[in-house]
């Protein structure tokens, strides 16, 4: 996991950073439709918090881009597409987890990284 950390924090270009965000955004939006299908928990009212959620993290990644350009470093834009691509690979692989695929050798990680969130939530 921190190799894979630390692969992100090395990408300058924010090019690659958008589709990294995208491709994870654009599966957790396709496996939790898959869930709430196989759950027969399909929610409009689901699906558009969902869906503003998303738009929250485009809105931060372009806001991260816009400040790294104006003030001339690579540190909003790392720092909101590490939190995006972490929140969403984190609910992508939970959902991945409740369609069916027990099997996945990231869970160890994603489970420790929900209790952590977990207990700061509830503090």
């Amino acid at each position: 996991m921190e190799e894979f950390i630390e692969k992100i924090v090395g990408i300058t270009e924010p090019k690659t950073l958008f589709i990294i965000c995208g491709v994870f955004i654009f599966g957790d939006v396709l496996t939790g439709y898959l869930k709430a299908f196989k759950n027969k928990k399909v929610n409009s009212s689901i699906s558009r918090d969902g869906y503003i959620k998303k738009i929250g993290w485009v809105i931060c990644l372009l806001v991260g881009f816009l400040v790294d350009r104006l003030v001339e470093v690579n540190l909003f834009l790392i720092g909101s597409a590490m939190v995006c691509i972490t929140t969403e690979a984190i609910s992508f692989y939970e959902n991945l987890g409740e369609i069916g695929n027990k099997g996945l050798p990231f869970k160890r990680y994603f489970v420790k990284l929900a209790e952590l969130e977990n207990n700061r939530e509830s503090e």
